[in-house]
């Protein structure tokens, strides 16, 4: 009779547990069910202010006889375009019949927006009855939940009694394992619950991870910029010391060509044996050979002239030389005049003829500024093919004893000191005359 009983029990248990899991998932699927509807239509609930005042400003409109008019723009725009009015008046442009219909632009109604308000309006209905409709599904949604809460809770009851019944069973086999049973479902709710919490657990973990890995990216990223940066500066670097190496070449070149170009120069003046030499500071100086080893020696003062000619002659050789290899488009930059104020002042005859011969090839141009007792003999034998114009500067003295003097170019005097003819002291530049 007790096995008998107990049959009974575990079949009863086994039938409220299949009702129980059932109950459970109807459970699960009405909840869905109310999500669902709360998403597609919770929102109807929140607009029954904004709906009203759509209602109330629709029947403002009706009330003004604005909503729906009786004309239309379309048609107003019609009879100004076809300029004839529905009664059979002429609508001429400039008339004024013409401006009264068209004043009924302003007043008449847009078809398009009439019918956009009727949409709408029909719309705003809709939501109005969809409330009403929403609270009583959510109603039936609601009590069907509480009907299965009920039935779940009295299942639950009735598998609570079976499970005491078997637990207190005289018969200890069954009350054995109605113990292992409840150890079982208690191991697998303790086991819910920690995979609920390891879930959490991994859910934030998971979180810290993604966190983590953003933060090692932009590090990543900022030490691929910081690597670039310095790849950069290194080959900036580099690139300076390139160019620094390159201008110290140049440099070091155009010093060396410079240095042999005075020597030329001034070897074709001078006929001392005097050899120029140029330092990196560029400090011109003279040597002789003496024993084989050059020492340097003390220049005079005309020698010192010539150096320093060679010296300006040089450099406009060496730049104009520089400027038409180097220059690639634009205008002709290598034309450099130069301007000298007696270059024969401390000279003998012998250099100032040499330096007069000299000259002239220096410079694409050459103004030279002489006395008339620098000028003469030699001087003006070696340049006179070479001129181009002549120039007279006439000095005005306020003295009144004064010594007058004066020079004849080509046949014709030119005064070169006179008396002012007033107080003041000036300078007058005369053109010499073609001879």
């Amino acid at each position: 009779l007790a096995l008998s009983s107990t049959v009974e029990l575990q079949k009863q248990r086994e039938q409220l547990a299949r009702q129980e899991k059932s109950l459970r998932e109807q459970l699960v699927r009405d909840k869905g069910t109310l999500k669902k509807a709360i998403s597609a239509s919770g929102y109807t609930v929140f607009l029954g202010e904004s709906l009203q005042q759509f209602q109330t400003i629709i029947e403002e409109l009706r009330q003004q006889g604005k909503f729906p008019t009786g004309i239309k723009q379309q048609f107003v725009q019609q009879l100004l375009e076809q300029q004839k009015c529905i009664c059979g008046t002429q609508l001429a442009a400039s008339s004024q019949a013409y401006q009264m219909v068209k004043s009924w632009l302003d007043r008449a109604g847009s078809a398009e927006v009439e019918e956009a308000a009727i949409r709408l309006e029909n719309q705003v209905q809709q939501l109005e009855k969809q409330v009403p409709k929403f609270w009583q599904g959510v109603d039936e949604q609601q009590e069907k939940l509480e009907q299965a809460r009920t039935e779940v809770g009295k299942i639950d009851d009735q598998l609570y009694e079976i499970g005491k019944k078997l637990r207190t069973s005289p018969d200890e086999d069954i009350k054995k394992l109605q113990q292992n049973l409840e150890a079982i479902e208690q191991a697998i709710k303790d086991l819910t619950l920690e995979q609920g919490r390891n879930q959490q657990s991994l859910a934030q973990i998971s979180k810290e991870v993604n966190s983590k890995n953003k933060q090692i990216t932009k590090q990543k990223l900022k030490e691929e910029k910081q690597l670039l940066a310095q790849r950069r500066i290194k080959i900036a670097e580099e690139a300076m010391e390139r160019v620094v190496e390159v201008r110290k070449r140049l440099e070091n070149q155009f010093r060396l060509s410079l240095e042999q170009r005075v020597y030329e120069i001034f070897s074709s003046i001078s006929f001392t044996p005097y050899v120029p030499r140029l330092n990196p500071n560029y400090e011109l100086s003279l040597l002789e050979k003496t024993s084989g080893v050059m020492r340097p020696v003390a220049a005079s003062t005309g020698e010192n002239q010539i150096l320093s000619l060679a010296f300006i002659g040089g450099i406009i050789d060496r730049v104009r030389e520089w400027s038409q290899q180097d220059t690639l488009m634009g205008l002709d930059s290598s034309t450099f005049p130069i301007v000298m104020d007696s270059p024969f002042g401390s000279l003998d005859e012998i250099y100032r003829r040499q330096v007069a011969k000299a000259i002239p090839g220096i410079a694409n141009q050459l103004v030279v500024l002489v006395t008339k007792t620098q000028w003469r003999g030699e001087v003006e034998q070696e340049m006179h093919d070479y001129l181009g114009q002549e120039y007279v500067l006439v000095y005005h003295s306020p003295k009144p004893d004064c010594q007058e003097d004066e020079i004849t170019r080509g046949g014709k005097v030119y005064p070169l000191v006179k008396r002012s003819a007033d107080e003041f002291e000036y300078t007058e530049i005369l053109a010499v005359e073609s001879y």
